[in-house]
């Protein structure tokens, strides 16, 4: 169902028919840091994939600045929400974090999230 132009003038919320839920985004440093230091890693290219297993599944997007400006990294964190709002039933139970530390294409996304899916 698309939503009328009336409703998204007046509630923005109304008009976002995409995009990660707020209780699916990780946030709080703590948390965060916790993942980065206790999680177990993945590899694959330019993507580090750091998880931990969790009742809730949740997602946090992180670009290094190796990467580039602002622009260069908010694209790939983009792209990285983008693909695991379309696979995140791969990460089902888990808590994690796509850490990108170079540049990414979606292509290559996919091919970690694929690999990621074969190892278990």
């Amino acid at each position: 169902m698309v939503p009328d132009k009336e409703d998204c003038n007046t509630d923005t919320k109304k008009c976002k028919r995409f995009g990660l839920p707020e209780i699916e985004r990780l946030k709080g440093k703590q948390v965060i840091k916790s993942i980065f230091r206790n999680g177990r890693k993945s590899r694959s290219g330019n993507l580090i994939i750091i998880y931990l297993l969790s009742e809730k599944p949740q997602a946090g997007f992180v670009a290094s600045k190796k990467i580039g400006g602002a622009v260069k990294r908010n694209r790939v964190k983009r792209l990285l929400r983008e693909a695991y709002r379309m696979n995140k039933e791969i990460f089902k139970g888990l808590k994690v974090i796509f850490y990108a530390v170079g540049p990414l294409t979606h292509k290559e996304i996919l091919g970690a999230f694929k690999k990621f899916r074969e190892r278990g």
